[in-house]
């Protein structure tokens, strides 16, 4: 891994934005060079991000090099531009996939979207880099999918625990069982929680089922590896817990911080960025281990592996000419669902639907309810999932 030292005194020389905090914090390069003086430089938010890539376009100037000079530019909620820095395994998850025993034999399924979110490209690289057969199946295509998985013999699987759900639903209705039809022997998880119910369904199947927590900007950040509690740090970024309001580094034993990550990536050297992640340290591995996603900081609420934020919902009803609405998030048949219920005397059309779900990227249910149903300050975002 590149030293502290020297990628901050690359991104300072190279990055606008970075040089731009550093400044406004009154910091030259020689101030920092330990992970204890990370924390004289505020935290970064993720929030914060849109406003700045409208600042300085596409990236903030949080980039060492021109956008041209990037493999490919995404695209997350927010909107959010995000750079691939190189064409191997950007994201590095390579490093959880291989103690998830993803090898050089295996024909996998990659269940996440390759368009304009990062996710498909993501272990698309990190399975390569294993030496994988990978099959770009993306999002959706139930019956497509259960029949690719069957005639290539999968074994297997990177996406969503619910869309795995949802395959494995399919294929029992047709008859096909895991270890007879289906050679699917492996999953890795990201993006959702994954429930009790899911996890002793691959136990009973014997898919050696595993997860990893990532965001699109910092790629890997923490993942399984069946040897203790938790999620255990990658090695390829530094992880602290801070206190979501100052920006400093909690105590080891301080309980739920905000996850920040400082990567160590020539190209695009974050450095002090907060997730917007709630969580903690696992007793006893302090500092080594997390114990997962534990909640937001913002409003954000995280649907089908998208974050949905109560701003977003908010310009773009009112840009439909609607003023009060209410966004419930709900847990329902095992798959996420945001329903979305507008005051108006019309009925809800097919091109508002789509127009929400271009700004959100989830496919949300939107009913239209009489004025005067919600209260004035009713909130507009709920998670009602236990």
């Amino acid at each position: 891994m590149i030293e502290l030292s020297t990628i901050i005194q690359h991104a300072y020389k190279n990055s606008e934005g970075f040089r731009n905090r550093m400044i406004a914090a009154g910091l030259e390069p020689k101030d920092i060079r330990s992970r204890e003086d990370l924390c004289k430089l505020p935290v970064l938010k993720k929030e914060d991000l849109p406003t700045l890539q409208k600042e300085l376009s596409p990236f903030g100037g949080m980039t060492t090099v021109e956008a041209s000079k990037v493999v490919r530019i995404f695209m997350s909620p927010g909107p959010i531009y995000d750079p691939q820095s190189v064409e191997d395994d950007n994201w590095r998850f390579s490093e959880a996939l291989e103690t998830a025993n993803f090898n050089e034999n295996d024909i996998v399924q990659n269940a996440f979207s390759y368009h304009l979110s990062p996710a498909g490209f993501m272990f698309d690289g990190a399975l390569r880099r294993l030496g994988a057969t990978v099959v770009p199946a993306g999002t959706g295509n139930t019956e497509l999918q259960i029949q690719v998985m069957k005639d290539l013999g999968v074994t297997g699987y990177v996406g969503t625990p619910s869309f795995l759900t949802i395959l494995l639903d399919a294929a029992e209705e047709k008859g096909w069982n895991v270890g007879a039809e289906l050679k699917l022997s492996k999953a890795f998880f990201t993006a959702e929680m994954v429930t009790s119910d899911m996890k002793q369904r691959c136990e009973k199947l014997n898919i050696n089922a595993y997860e990893g927590y990532g965001t699109a900007d910092c790629g890997l950040i923490a993942y399984q590896d069946k040897q203790a509690p938790g999620l255990k740090l990658t090695d390829t970024a530094l992880v602290q817990l801070c206190d979501p309001s100052t920006g400093q580094e909690l105590p080891l034993d301080a309980g739920e911080g905000e996850v920040v990550v400082t990567l160590l990536d020539e190209i695009y050297p974050l450095i002090r960025f907060g997730t917007g992640d709630l969580s903690r340290w696992v007793k006893g591995f302090e500092g080594q281990r997390l114990a997962g996603v534990l909640g937001r900081v913002s409003d954000g609420v995280k649907v089908k592996g998208m974050f949905v934020r109560e701003k977003q919902l908010t310009n773009i009803i009112q840009e439909l000419g609607f003023q009060t609405y209410q966004a419930i998030v709900s847990r329902e048949n095992n798959q996420d669902q945001i329903k979305i219920m507008i005051e108006s005397a019309d009925l809800i059309s097919d091109g508002i639907v789509a127009k929400i779900k271009d700004i959100i990227r989830v496919t949300p249910v939107v009913k239209a309810i009489p004025k005067g149903s919600l209260k004035p300050d009713s909130k507009k975002l709920m998670d009602s999932r236990k």
